[in-house]
């Protein structure tokens, strides 16, 4: 549930920091919903038959997040992201959690990401959060 709180708090300061301005073409932050971001890069693993949620690309803060609905259960779901990242040229940094949360981070050059992940009945939800420094 932290998780989620922060999620929030981030969506409001990005709401914050777009009403302050910026170029007239590209919109600072831009939330969407069912296709994967744009920012994404290309070859960025997920799960088969996987679902994209709500989306958030925030060019001001150089960061995109969005939400996946995995068939899988956490486990798999853990296991895939693990080496799928791995095999993409990613570093995992760090993964570990319980039975019903999991948090994965990883990199590769300057980007950073973070995957929260939660156990549902029905398969396994996840936020992906991408940052270039």
């Amino acid at each position: 549930m932290q998780r989620i709180g922060t999620l929030f708090t981030v969506l409001f300061l990005v709401l914050g920091a777009a009403a302050c301005g910026g170029d007239d073409d590209v919109e600072p932050v831009e939330f969407g919903s069912g296709e994967l971001p744009e920012t994404v890069p290309g070859g960025f693993p997920l799960p088969d038959g996987s679902a994209i949620g709500s989306t958030l690309i925030d060019r001001v803060n150089h960061r995109t997040e969005f939400a996946v609905n995995a068939r899988s259960d956490l486990s798999a779901t853990v296991a895939f992201f693990t080496v799928e990242l791995v095999n993409e040229g990613y570093v995992v940094d760090r993964s570990d959690g319980t039975d019903l949360n999991w948090e994965v981070e990883f990199s590769k050059g300057s980007l950073r990401g973070e995957i929260v992940l939660s156990a549902l009945d029905s398969g396994t939800a996840a936020v992906v959060s991408l940052n270039r420094s």
